[in-house]
This record gives structure tokens, C-alpha cells and sequence, in this order.
């Protein structure tokens, strides 16, 4: 993994050689099925969403090589100043089609840490994340970088989003968070 640390508009690292080659192809060839007859701008109206849980784990062992990765808590606590040691691992893995967008937000508090890696796109466009310095002011796009990304520490000012744009075909990524198991709900969504 290879990293530049930023600190505008808000702590962050922009990512490239995250994963493994081969845990990289497995994860950009990974075929899901997920719906997306209602756009709102957010997630949790998508259907059938695949999370990289123990269940999906168990069932394609090709996955436990992107699973080992993730799993490196202590070497990611200290590299992203962030203690992610007692977490769970809620890793999704996406992908998005025109309309979808994803609205300006902050991340939960009980995410700790989030990782989003480019896997693949059909458009030549940029469909990189974009980064805010509030709801209403963009700063930039980042660069779309395959096996790359960005990951941040959660806090209330790291705005993000995916801004509104017309794309032809489907844009993979996956989005890693480290979350709290005594206030996270969903934990069937998670691998522990």
C-alpha cells in the first residue's frame, strides 16, 4: 500500500496499491446483483447490497486474501492515527449505475475509519469520490486510481459524496469501514 497523508479540507490519505494483484482481480471480477429501481442519493435503499461478511467469506475462499488485507487493524491504527483494533469489518462491495449518486454526508461516528477503493469503471470519466469542506462547498474530485482510493478518520467535518453526473455502465468500488461491534446494529453485514 502506498499513501499521501492531506490535511485539506480535512484529514485524509489518497491510497493506490491497496490490495494484493490477485485480491484486486478477484474483487473487480466479483459479480453481485444488487437493485437500484429507487435513487435517493443514499445507500440503504439499494437492494440485495453485498457485504463481505463471514457467510460470503466462507463461501468464495478467493476472498480471504482481500479479508487478511483489511484485517491488519494495528498496522492500520498506526498509519491512520485512528485505534481500530477492537472494530469489526464492514466491507461492501459496489456497483453503482446511472442515476445513482451519492448525496453529501459524513460518515457515522461509530465508523471509526473509512476506506474507499476503485476497483473498476466502464466510462472513461472520472467517478472518483468528490471531497467538501461543508455541505454546500465542493473542493475537488479526487483522481480515480484502480486499486486506489482514499481513507479517513470518521470525524464531523469529513464531508464526501459522489457528486451527480451522467456515466455510462457500472463503476465498482468498495467501501471499508471499521465500526464500533457496542453500538453497530447490523452486524450480519460485518466479518469478524
Amino acid at each position: 500500500m502506498i499513501s499521501r497523508s492531506y490535511s485539506f479540507p480535512w484529514k485524509h490519505f489518497v491510497l493506490s496499491d491497496f490490495f494484493s494483484e490477485t485480491a484486486f482481480n478477484f474483487l473487480k471480477d466479483f459479480e453481485i446483483n444488487s437493485e437500484y429501481t429507487k435513487i435517493t442519493g443514499f445507500r440503504d435503499v439499494i437492494k440485495r447490497r453485498c457485504f463481505l461478511n463471514n457467510h460470503l467469506v466462507d463461501q468464495h475462499v478467493e476472498l480471504q486474501d482481500a479479508m487478511q488485507t483489511l484485517n491488519q487493524k494495528q498496522k492500520f491504527s498506526n498509519f491512520f492515527g485512528r485505534d481500530i483494533t477492537n472494530t469489526m469489518i464492514r466491507a461492501e462491495l459496489i456497483h453503482d449505475r446511472y442515476p445513482f449518486f451519492h448525496d453529501i454526508h459524513t460518515d457515522l461516528p461509530n465508523k471509526n475509519l473509512t476506506i474507499i477503493i476503485n476497483l473498476d469503471k466502464e466510462d472513461d470519466k472520472n467517478l472518483a469520490t468528490d471531497l467538501y469542506f461543508n455541505k454546500t462547498e465542493h473542493i475537488k474530485k479526487l483522481d480515480w486510481i484502480a486499486n486506489g482510493g482514499i481513507a479517513f478518520p470518521i470525524t464531523d467535518k469529513a464531508w464526501h459524496g459522489f457528486d451527480k453526473t451522467e456515466y455510462k455502465g457500472i463503476r465498482k468500488i468498495m467501501i471499508i469501514n471499521y465500526v464500533d461491534p457496542s453500538t453497530w446494529r447490523d452486524k450480519e453485514q460485518c466479518y469478524e
